[in-house]
């Protein structure tokens, strides 16, 4: 459903196709792909809100060494299934691992740095952060055309 060149409008009204597989992976519901797509959203939120008491805890360095387990089983677990709701788990699993690390990371920033580069490294941090997912979805927006 991302790309749109598997899932446009005008291509699947032009043959006969069966309900719901017109997708840009066919056999699978609308329902099926919204959970195996967004379910990162919900898996960092998760991850971002629960870190704080592992990261107390354990130390940030700890925490962050841990959370890489996480983030190794969710690709493997993506890579190595085939059913869609086992590869929404994996998604989940990658991405509540995913938000520990963001959250955690900033945390770990400002422990190590000297006290008159905090606040640069802290922001610059976040800056790079939001540019990592803006640049992409600008990109997206601009090239994505029905022929791909």
């Amino acid at each position: 459903m991302n790309l749109s060149q598997f899932d446009d409008a005008d291509n699947c009204d032009a043959r006969p196709v069966a309900k719901d597989t017109c997708l840009a992976f066919p056999g699978h519901s609308r329902l099926e792909w919204t959970f195996a797509v967004n379910g990162w959203i919900f898996g960092a939120m998760i991850g971002s809100l629960c870190c704080g008491h592992f990261s107390d805890r354990l130390g940030r360095k700890k925490t962050l060494m841990l959370n890489c387990i996480f983030i190794i089983a969710g690709g493997v677990v993506q890579a190595s299934v085939s059913y869609i709701w086992l590869f929404a788990l994996g998604r989940l699993i990658a991405e509540i691992a995913s938000g520990t690390a963001t959250a955690t990371i900033s945390g770990y920033i400002n422990e190590l740095s000297p006290p008159h580069m905090r606040n640069t490294l802290g922001l610059g941090l976040q800056i790079f952060t939001t540019f990592g997912i803006l640049v992409p979805a600008i990109c997206f927006f601009f090239l994505n055309t029905s022929s791909g």
